[in-house]
C-alpha cells in the first residue's frame, strides 16, 4: 500500500484528489493540509510514498517545499498538480515524477499512478531482477493470439480475465475486452505478475482494481476508473485475497 500526501489551498481540489485516488486499491491518502505550515515536518514524521503538491500555496509556494525536500533527499515522490504550466520547467530540476495540470481527468491520473507505480516498483526490485526484467524485452506489451491472428496488451490495462471454453475474455480498462485463443491458465505464466489473482476456476483479477470484498456474498467489486463489475469468489479465492492483502 502506498501512502499519499495531498497539499492544496483549495478544499474542493483537495476532496476531489482524494477521491480520485482512493480508486485505486494500492493508494491510500494518509494526509492533506491547505497550507505549508509545519508541512516539511509532516512529510518527514508521515513518510508518505507519494506527496501533490499545487503551485500556489501562499507564503511558501510548491517549488519551494520541492526544493527544502529535493535538498533534505527526501524519498518522497513529487506530482505537481496545477493550473499553470508556466512551472513545469523550473519544477523538474527537483526530480519530481509528473507534473499534471489542472483539472485533472481520470485518463491523466491513470496515466500518472502507473508512473507512481514503475517508479516505486523499479526500486523495490533487486539489481538482478532488474538485469532480468530489462534483458526480456524493451516492450511491456504481451502477445495474445485471437482467431484472426494477434494482438498486443500491457498487463497493467487488464483489469480481470474470465476463462470461456478454450477462449479467455480480458476485459480492459475504458470498458474494452477482447477474445483470445489462450488458456486462462497458460495466460498466467506469460503475465507474470503478483497483481493477478485467481479468484475462482474461471476469474482472474487484478487486484490493484479491487475496489471491496463481500465475504457474506462471496462476491468482489472490481473498478476501472469507468465502471464497476462485481464478480463470485470462491472460499479458495477469498483465501488468496486474504493472503495477499495480509
Amino acid at each position: 500500500m502506498y501512502r499519499v500526501v495531498i497539499v492544496d489551498d483549495e478544499p474542493g481540489a483537495l476532496s476531489v484528489l482524494s477521491k480520485m485516488l482512493n480508486n485505486y486499491f494500492d493508494f491510500e491518502v494518509v494526509g492533506t493540509f491547505s497550507t505549508t505550515d509545519n508541512l516539511i515536518e509532516n512529510i518527514a514524521s508521515i513518510r508518505p510514498h507519494v506527496l501533490f503538491l499545487d503551485i500556489h500555496l501562499g507564503e511558501k509556494s510548491g517549488l519551494d517545499i520541492a526544493r527544502e525536500l529535493y535538498h533534505n533527499r527526501c524519498n518522497t515522490k513529487i506530482v505537481f498538480v496545477s493550473a499553470f504550466d508556466k512551472y513545469a520547467i523550473q519544477a523538474f530540476e527537483y526530480n519530481i515524477i509528473d507534473y499534471m495540470l489542472k483539472p485533472v481527468s481520470n485518463e491523466r491520473l491513470r496515466k500518472c499512478i502507473q508512473k507512481i507505480e514503475a517508479s516505486l516498483s523499479s526500486e523495490n526490485k533487486s539489481p538482478i531482477q532488474q538485469a532480468q526484467k530489462s534483458g526480456v524485452s524493451d516492450s511491456s506489451q504481451i502477445r495474445f493470439n485471437t482467431q484472426n491472428g494477434f494482438i498486443l496488451i500491457d498487463p497493467s490495462d487488464i483489469v480481470y480475465m474470465e476463462a470461456d471454453h478454450v477462449y479467455t475474455k480480458i476485459a480492459m480498462t475504458h470498458q474494452t475486452s477482447h477474445y483470445v485463443a489462450q488458456n486462462i491458465g497458460k495466460i498466467l505464466p506469460l503475465i507474470d505478475s503478483v497483481n493477478f489473482l485467481r479468484i475462482s476456476r474461471s476469474v482472474v483479477i487484478n487486484a490493484k482494481y479491487l475496489r471491496e470484498v463481500n465475504r457474506t456474498q462471496r462476491q468482489c467489486t472490481i473498478f476501472d476508473g469507468d465502471k464497476e463489475f462485481v464478480l463470485e469468489i470462491t472460499k479458495p479465492g477469498l483465501k488468496m485475497l486474504d493472503d495477499h492483502f495480509n
